[in-house]
């Protein structure tokens, strides 16, 4: 998996409110409308759309969620923000787990790849249609054709998600690169997702042209200590997976290890946003603290200089800030407890 320093620091910032924000636009009591009331537009921007998706437990269960939201800039030229939200309700831990299968992965304006597969719970979720509700993949399409032909075009696409959320934005990553927008200046930097299809999508992913060129690239952000993008695990045989793009690692763990939670804060959107902005404004562009507070979700964490030898690794690292743990990396996808509730912000 290729890892990369290369990060713009104002673009990592800005989708990673976008991404927290997508989640408040899910109202519980009425899953399928979007609730903009709750959701608080990114400094310069305006909320001027969203979408749903279907949740489909084992072909029983069909409900309609709001799945994310488009800002859009005050000013011009526009740019564009596509933010996929992620794993809230229990409907989608189900459709999380859904991983001992893979369905193929059908472009929306282009021929399916005789090979690329990918996870059946993020597809269902991406592609399903129910009565009276088009796919979340025509909903997205239509947006695009909405707003490019508007008074207010889109000049750049900024598409983000977290957690399930980022497996959901790279499968529509992919379909906007095979299909009649593919001119759109577009990026894509996601938080604390999983692996989302089996070697043959992940090459068709990454043989794009925008995928080619390390500053256009996909830009997976990874805590070290995050178990989500270790899954799904490779246990099942037939259905391997492959993560896209290239890694850009943060290292931090909550001080609390006896709540029953405590491996949950690794993975919480809150806490990756507080770790980024302290490595944006820290000399050297790492994170080093020991007693790191995230004031909106009342955390304290660790923060520590990243190693891609801890990447998925069962062991704990002990190191001090800024010192390399000596730890075997342990072997990627061997944690099945990777998805879980409480995942959003």
């Amino acid at each position: 998996m290729p890892v990369t320093t290369n990060i713009d620091p104002a673009i990592a910032s800005l989708l990673i409110d976008a991404s927290i924000e997508s989640y408040y636009a899910l109202d519980p009591h009425a899953p399928a409308k979007c609730n903009p009331r709750n959701v608080t537009s990114p400094t310069g921007y305006d909320l001027v759309g969203c979408w749903t998706g279907v949740d489909t437990v084992f072909s029983i269960s069909n409900q309609v969620e709001c799945f994310g939201v488009v800002f859009r800039s005050q000013a011009a030229p526009y740019t564009y923000i596509f933010s996929f939200r992620g794993t809230y309700s229990m409907l989608d831990v189900l459709e999380d787990a859904d991983f001992w299968e893979q369905d193929y992965f059908v472009p929306f304006q282009a021929s399916p790849s005789p090979e690329a597969k990918v996870s059946s719970g993020f597809w269902s979720i991406y592609n399903t249609a129910v009565s009276g509700t088009h796919s979340m993949q025509k909903q997205l399409f239509d947006l695009l054709g909405k707003y490019h032909a508007s008074a207010q075009p889109i000049h750049r696409l900024l598409i983000t998600g977290h957690s399930l959320g980022a497996a959901l934005c790279e499968l529509f990553t992919l379909d906007l690169a095979l299909s009649a927008y593919r001119d759109i200046t577009y990026s894509n930097y996601n938080y604390a997702g999983p692996a989302v299809g089996n070697p043959a999508f992940a090459e068709l992913y990454d043989s794009q042209p925008r995928e080619k060129d390390p500053a256009t690239q996909t830009l997976r952000i990874q805590n070290t200590y995050d178990r989500v993008p270790c899954s799904p695990p490779d246990i099942i045989p037939g259905c391997v997976y492959q993560h896209v793009g290239a890694a850009y690692l943060i290292a931090f763990y909550n001080t609390d290890w006896v709540t029953p939670y405590a491996l949950l804060y690794n993975h919480q959107a809150l806490n990756y946003q507080a770790v980024l902005a302290c490595a944006f404004t820290s000399q050297g562009g790492v994170c080093l603290n020991d007693n790191l507070p995230v004031p909106s979700d009342g955390e304290t964490l660790v923060s520590l200089q990243p190693d891609p030898l801890t990447l998925c690794s069962l062991l704990l690292q002990t190191q001090t800030p800024g010192i390399p743990a000596a730890v075997s990396p342990g072997r990627p996808g061997n944690d099945s407890s990777a998805v879980a509730p409480s995942s959003g912000p």
